[in-house]
């Protein structure tokens, strides 16, 4: 009698080549790049402690005059391949030589499908989180929650001329994947990325930014010192359009 297990042995044929990081049966998420539609958005242009923002940058990365985080939460519900979901990060305008881009020391994203593929593919250094906005006469108010707390709340006053251009510095991931020694790399590189950002329809004013002062999550080690714009609106995000690799180690 042939055992049940051996009628089913061998039959995974590998050399179809499935993209790297995609399960074979059931996968999480799809090959990008990806078309993020109608985009609900939230940006806070701030600064934070100098010895703050270096502490959470690579060694091969300096940070721009002005010590500027830029948060970005964002709304995203029509993503194909990925699904819907939310997500925030602060952005450190920074320079790699005479490269200039934004690091991403954190990410905060909603669903299963989204941080797997942040992480596996792009290197966004992913954790769960939720975000939530809402405007009503132009009064805005955004969130980010973790792990039932209500980690950063946004408020805003937005009005005036819409915003329909901005000028998006390129991502500079860095992505790593330790060995099983502990003591060495599988994986080590800095990525840099571009997005096609399109029909951008945002209006700007002055806000306030908070973190739950409970909260012991590292990213609050970025608290701004002060804010000096918050703008809301929304936008199509087409990511990557480019990548490259920066550094290899």
């Amino acid at each position: 009698m042939t055992h049940p297990i051996s009628e089913r042995a061998g039959k995974l044929d590998l050399s179809k080549k499935p993209p790297a990081g995609v399960p074979a049966f059931a996968p999480l998420y799809h090959p990008g790049p990806y078309q993020y539609r109608d985009n609900r958005c939230v940006i806070v242009v701030a600064d934070a402690a100098a010895d703050a923002i270096r502490e959470v940058l690579p060694r091969e990365l300096e940070p721009l005059d002005g010590n500027l985080v830029v948060w970005c939460l964002f709304i995203c519900p029509d993503v194909p391949n990925i699904g819907a979901h939310s997500f925030a990060m602060p952005c450190i305008p920074v320079k790699y030589g005479d490269f200039v881009g934004q690091y991403v020391p954190y990410l905060y994203t909603s669903t299963e499908e989204s941080l797997t593929c942040y992480r596996e593919v792009q290197g966004w250094p992913a954790r769960f989180g939720h975000v939530t906005i809402d405007e009503v006469q132009g009064r805005v108010r955004a969130s980010l929650f973790r792990n039932g707390r209500h980690l950063i709340k946004v408020t805003a006053t937005v009005a005036g001329d819409k915003i329909k251009q901005m000028d998006f510095l390129p991502i500079i991931l860095y992505k790593e994947i330790p060995s099983l020694d502990g003591g060495s790399r599988d994986v080590g590189r800095l990525i840099t990325t571009t997005s096609l950002f399109e029909n951008l329809d945002f209006q700007a004013g002055p806000g306030t930014f908070v973190f739950d002062d409970k909260s012991d999550d590292p990213v609050t080690r970025l608290a701004p010192l002060s804010v000096s714009q918050v703008m809301h609106g929304t936008m199509d995000d087409l990511y990557p359009e480019t990548f490259r690799i920066l550094h290899q180690y």
